[in-house]
């Protein structure tokens, strides 16, 4: 376990851009809701603690993605990202360490990128560090502006800045580093002065700089992994970059796919080696597949087991049924619901 390392995931927004009635941190990405991705990167890294900042649908949320490593806080008023972090404090008040905070709505975030993240934080030996990404068309994300040195001086939100801060195009991920004396000493100075009237988190940054603090903007390779889900576009562009990322780590674990981009897997679904996937196949839910098996094309597969060297055939269906091994299933088969 590391021992000084926290992890605070901030998951308690609406999501109004979704038009939903379901709050958006539990929309579902390739078989699980947007935050359990988070959870399930952030788990890799073994923290101390896991802290899970929540608000709109707050138990829903808990019992969706709820375990014995988790501690939920609530944030009865959605005032920021610095007022999130602040109604975090007392579950931390016993921690020593570096808070790693994420976004619930940032599901792509790899644990090969939060550890190099935290590697670069440490060589800093600075008290803050915030990942940042260049982007072509930086849009509406907060600017990074950087000193003579090289040091993050300030962000900027996209509404409050100049013109010529908004062509800068490295931006913030909204993932931080922070010293935890530091982190919570600053939210607890932060001011709503801008124009939505929140505590931006972004503002710990003027806090530490001005108490002569150093501050490091740590820039990724990985711009997409830190695509954040504000409408139902960005939902399908991050569908997309998963299932490719998905679909081509089955395949470097034996998996034959005959054509990737028709084949859909969602993130739950087990695959042995030498199974063999037509194109316009779904394996959805709890499905596992075991070796030699051979699939499609146009199957839907469901919470289903596939015993060893078994066929599924040409536009068959299986829902929650166990397939023999050596069976042939199909073609135009229906099993498991009718």
């Amino acid at each position: 376990m590391a021992e000084n390392l926290a992890v605070l995931i901030l998951a308690a927004g609406k999501g109004t851009r979704m038009k939903s009635n379901l709050v958006k941190v539990l929309h579902p990405l390739m078989g699980q809701p947007l935050l359990a991705h988070v959870l399930n990167s952030a788990r890799y890294l073994d923290p101390a603690i896991t802290v899970v900042v929540v608000g709109h649908q707050a138990e829903r949320v808990k019992e969706t993605v709820k375990g014995d490593d988790l501690v939920f806080v609530l944030q009865e008023k959605q005032l920021g990202t610095g007022h999130a972090v602040a109604s975090a404090r007392p579950a931390l008040a016993d921690f020593q360490g570096t808070v790693l905070i994420l976004s619930g709505d940032v599901p792509l975030l790899s644990p090969q990128t939060m550890l190099d993240f935290l590697s670069a934080h440490r060589q800093s030996r600075t008290p803050l560090s915030v990942l940042t990404v260049e982007l072509p068309q930086p849009g509406a994300y907060g600017r990074v502006v950087r000193d003579d040195q090289g040091y993050l001086l300030r962000i900027v939100e996209a509404r409050d800045a100049t013109p010529e801060e908004l062509a800068v195009c490295e931006i913030n991920t909204g993932i931080y580093a922070v010293d935890s004396n530091l982190l919570f000493e600053a939210v607890a100075g932060l001011r709503a002065d801008n124009d939505q009237k929140e505590y931006y988190l972004t503002d710990v940054v003027d806090l530490a700089r001005g108490r002569g603090l150093l501050a490091a903007a740590i820039l990724s390779p990985e711009p997409e992994e830190v695509l954040g889900i504000n409408d139902r576009a960005e939902l399908a562009q991050a569908e997309a970059v998963l299932r490719s990322r998905t679909n081509y780590a089955w395949m470097r674990a034996g998996v034959t796919m005959i054509d990737p981009d028709a084949v859909y897997i969602e993130t739950t679904v087990k695959l042995a080696p030498d199974v063999t996937i037509w194109p316009h196949t779904l394996l959805l839910g709890r499905t596992s597949v075991e070796t030699g098996t051979v699939i499609g094309p146009n199957c839907q597969i469901i919470n289903a087991v596939i015993r060893t060297r078994a066929r599924i055939e040409h536009g068959s269906f299986i829902d929650g049924a166990e397939i023999p091994e050596d069976a042939v299933v199909g073609p135009l088969a229906v099993v498991g619901r009718k």
